[in-house]
């Protein structure tokens, strides 16, 4: 009994820790406050009333007492819509309803209170958020729920939402690579290269290190609260890249169960036909999966979980590119270097210099050139003198010519249309089951 007991102590002194390191993580990105003054129908300041702040969604509770000045002030609230409720002796009980609190966000809600009996309660329903940040200077956009979903992202992927931001500009139209390959470089923030963004899930870092041009998770579009966009003059906190922060919220369970299973299909049938292409490219893509999550003990205990899965086939958008002719990948350069008059063999023609000869390569005197004095045989590089690499990179240019949808045997700019870059991909993720307390926070989200 005692070695068990023994064992068991350090778990539970890990669990505290989890718990204490959680909450201070999370308080610096994705908690926000509520405060304001509690006056009378006067307008004077009503010192020691109780204001308490609830979460609609799962009932979590904060409480204060109003200072001298009648002023107020709850932190660590996470994301969620409140009711503040403000009562004191003499007066009636006030309630103001529908307060949305954001990662960050510092809402002022100012109660009035009228004269009368505690048990009689004002209840001010639907109420106006704050629309001008009276607190911090920030400038920043905030992408609820019901926007992640229902705005038409082609990609499935959070990252797009950037666009929606003023002063943002792409880098890159192709939306569908920014699934494929994880990048958050693909847009310009107010002028801010694309790898100076800073991006975070849940408070945790979510860039590779190494470049801070990828993510490390992709979070699905379905298990995502809110999207933050800071683009200027945001707290220190934020002080690890010099461009925007990106802060992401994941959903959470609440005092309802709530799930969804989905599935969201593109596919080159439903395509038109890109300018440069003679037909449609591939294109498959499924991305499918369900979330849910509820009460695990009412009021103090929730879940929320889920996975996903992107399946995506295609081919990449067709491109103009030049390569070589097919007498030039034979080493036949004469028709690219014939002269002004458009003719092989004159005296205008250009020179490819013999590296090996130590003769001059002039037009009065073609000696040292490849093909020397012999008209016939003018800038054309002898069989016995390609090496073997040069023989391979002809041959990889000649596969290319094969795969193109369109080539133009002239020594031409953009002489080749084609789609030949395969891509198929396979992503999934997990949003593992994230457990709430009333007021605390663990949370995991691996990606695969």
């Amino acid at each position: 009994m005692r070695g068990t007991t023994q064992t068991r102590l350090p778990l539970l002194w890990l669990l505290l820790f989890i718990l204490v390191a959680s909450q201070t993580t999370f308080a610096q990105t994705v908690v926000g406050r509520i405060s304001g003054t509690v006056q009378d129908s006067n307008g004077a300041t009503v010192p020691n009333a109780s204001v308490k702040v609830t979460n609609s969604a799962n009932n979590l509770e904060r409480m204060v007492t109003t200072d001298g000045n009648g002023f107020y002030t709850i932190t660590n609230l996470p994301v969620g819509t409140y009711t503040i409720e403000a009562e004191a002796k003499g007066y009636k009980k006030a309630l103001v309803s529908g307060q949305s609190v954001t990662a960050d966000a510092r809402l002022t809600v100012d109660v009035k209170l009228e004269v009368g009996e505690v048990s009689e309660t004002v209840e001010i329903v639907g109420a106006a958020g704050e629309t001008v940040n009276t607190t911090s200077g920030e400038v920043a956009r905030v992408i609820d729920q019901q926007q992640v979903q229902n705005l038409a992202l082609n990609g499935r992927n959070y990252i797009q939402l950037l666009s929606l931001v003023p002063g943002v500009a792409l880098l890159n139209d192709d939306q569908l690579e920014l699934t494929t390959s994880l990048a958050t470089n693909n847009q310009s923030i107010n002028g801010n290269r694309g790898q100076t963004n800073n991006v975070t899930v849940d408070g945790g870092f979510n860039l590779q290190s190494g470049s801070n041009a990828s993510q490390i998770n992709n979070v699905g579009i379905d298990y995502i609260q809110e999207v933050k966009i800071q683009t200027s003059n945001f707290s220190a906190e934020y002080g690890r890249n010099s461009g925007a922060q990106v802060s992401l919220v994941t959903r959470s369970g609440g005092n309802d169960f709530h799930g969804s299973a989905f599935e969201f299909l593109r596919n080159d049938k439903l395509d038109a036909r890109p300018f440069f292409a003679p037909t449609r490219p591939t294109l498959r893509f499924n991305n499918f999966g369900y979330s849910f999550g509820g009460p695990i003990i009412k009021d103090k205990l929730f879940f929320f979980g889920g996975q996903e899965w992107k399946y995506i086939r295609r081919l990449s958008a067709p491109q103009r590119r030049t390569l070589p002719t097919l007498a030039e990948l034979n080493a036949d350069f004469s028709f690219r270097l014939r002269g002004a008059d458009g003719i092989v063999g004159t005296n205008d023609d250009g020179l490819l210099k013999d590296p090996n000869s130590t003769l001059p390569c002039t037009t009065a005197n073609r000696a040292g050139c490849f093909g020397g004095t012999n008209v016939a045989l003018r800038n054309i590089i002898p069989a016995n003198r390609i090496t073997t690499d040069g023989a391979a990179i002809a041959n990889v240019f000649r596969t290319s010519i094969g795969l193109a949808t369109v080539f133009t045997n002239s020594p031409i700019g953009n002489n080749i249309a084609a789609a030949i870059i395969a891509q198929a991909a396979r992503r999934w993720s997990m949003r593992a089951p994230a457990v709430w307390w009333a007021n605390a926070e663990v949370a995991c989200s691996p990606s695969g």
